[in-house]
């Protein structure tokens, strides 16, 4: 639902938001509603109940009562995200209360986040031998993340950026600090099996085959080839992320004269083919992936049914071998990262930037990226003025993060959406024709329209129904 990528199936609600066609009614805003405060409620019965122990282990009671606490924020991060002002509440509520509850301004919200958190983490531990518990990191990570989100303002009544700036930029330091994390050498096998809960991994969602029902994932069928016996991918990654990587001389495609827009996959950014998968690619299963129409016979060319990539690009993160073949393509075990230690290093970086601040250090920390040794794009120098290194960081988090959800909020709290989620076609790969030799770029007539109204999802329809007290947001009505 942003720029670089468009819903593959058009019935989807996804469709409906990115048309800007979507109302209160649309199932996909009273899903997520639910799921963020069902997240809460558990919280707050939590919290409510704690109290009423005698605990044998005090600090492992404050430890779990911590990563309560933070999850929670978590869950609020992301409402406020979605919805803007939402109800705040902190302890188990009855319906008769529920009726009557308000909204209550972000700028709150965010307050309680930064103050939750921020006494949270003293009880944490920087490290635990339970993976997939909240830890000191994954904490000061999500603040920093929300607090830089914060800082854009997208609701208009809540104008603290360097507030918020200041905040996220100490707390990603906090996380640099604890000499806990530091970047994977290998970009390519972030998302491998063989990999997971390595040293990048901040938060994640941990998953297990054969775990049953609520413990296995479906990213294989939701997102795989359908060649490789799967539903299809749900996402048709657009040209507009294949453009944003430079090539390997650190230029960008139209700037650079070794670019063959014939080959125009080759001389790039490695981490374009560690995030999509490009005609002539290798699936897991060893064949070769093909979407160009009259070049093969592929279940994976365009139009070859209504599954397969509109774009002819599929995503690449989290498509492993393990998980091929029908028995299990929904029995999928790969660890979800939420957030990892490239993004805390952008984060520390921008908000550098946006202070005007220590840009020598905000360099040095896309250059860390940048460098990786599997990347290995030349450095940046040089780059003066807020208005180039902010170009800089953006251009980073675009290619740095590609197609793991982050998009979707990044041009909300830049103010971008409106310029570029607005087309009246989308883009997809280009590849030459095999009858006529021309050069072709697949397009679909499918628009993506962005209103103003469309920074915040509407209240649903069915909340409003139950309580009149919440007022709906500007332009649902």
């Amino acid at each position: 639902m942003s720029d670089i990528a468009r819903a593959t199936f058009e019935t989807s609600d996804e469709t409906k938001v990115e048309a800007s066609i979507a109302d209160p009614q649309t199932s996909i805003f009273q899903n997520t509603w639910n799921d963020m405060y069902k997240g809460i409620r558990r919280c707050n019965d939590y919290m409510a109940n704690v109290g009423k122990i005698t605990p044998t282990d005090e600090a492992k009671v404050n430890r779990h009562t911590a990563e309560v606490r933070t999850l929670r924020c978590y869950f609020y991060s992301r409402l406020v995200s979605y919805f803007g002002d939402v109800p705040l509440v902190t302890t188990p509520i009855g319906i008769s209360e529920s009726k009557e509850l308000t909204r209550t301004p972000v700028s709150q919200i965010y307050d309680f986040i930064y103050e939750e958190i921020m006494d949270a983490v003293q009880y944490l531990q920087p490290t635990t031998t339970e993976k997939g518990r909240v830890t000191k990191g994954a904490a000061l990570g999500i603040l920093a993340r929300t607090m830089l989100f914060a800082a854009g303002n997208v609701t208009g009544t809540d104008n603290r950026a360097a507030t918020y700036y200041k905040r996220a930029k100490d707390a990603a330091d906090a996380v640099i600090a604890l000499n806990v994390y530091s970047l994977l050498p290998n970009y390519k096998g972030l998302f491998l099996y063989e990999n997971e809960n390595n040293q990048e991994v901040i938060f994640d969602k941990q998953y297990v085959k054969d775990g049953g029902d609520g413990l296995t994932n479906a990213v294989m069928n939701n997102f795989g080839a359908v060649s490789l016996g799967n539903n299809g991918s749900s996402i048709s990654p657009t040209r507009i992320i294949v453009d944003e990587y430079e090539t390997k001389n650190g230029k960008k495609i139209t700037e650079d004269s070794s670019y063959d827009p014939k080959n125009p996959y080759e001389n790039r950014d490695p981490r374009l083919s560690y995030t999509l998968y490009v005609p002539g690619d290798e699936l897991p299963n060893g064949t070769i992936y093909d979407s160009r129409p009259g070049w093969s016979n592929s279940a994976d060319v365009i139009g070859a049914s209504y599954q397969v990539s509109k774009t002819g690009l599929l995503p690449k993160k989290y498509i492993n071998v393990e998980d091929i073949g029908q028995s299990n393509r929904t029995n999928c075990g790969i660890n979800l990262v939420i957030l990892r230690y490239a993004e805390i290093l952008l984060i520390a970086a921008e908000a550098r930037i946006e202070l005007d601040e220590e840009t020598d250090i905000a360099l040095k920390y896309i250059n860390e990226i940048r460098q990786r040794e599997d990347v290995d794009m030349p450095p940046l120098t040089g780059i003066t003025g807020q208005g180039n290194l902010r170009t800089a960081v953006r251009h980073e988090r675009m290619v740095e993060l590609g197609l793991e959800g982050n998009r979707f909020f990044d041009i909300r709290r830049w103010k971008i959406a409106e310029t570029v989620c607005n087309m009246n076609k989308i883009e997809g790969m280009t590849y030459v024709d095999k009858e006529s030799g021309e050069l072709t770029t697949v397009t679909t007539d499918y628009q993506k329209i962005f209103n103003k109204r469309d920074y915040l999802w509407p209240i649903p329809y069915n909340e409003r129904q139950i309580n009149t007290n919440l007022n709906q947001n500007d332009g649902w009505n």
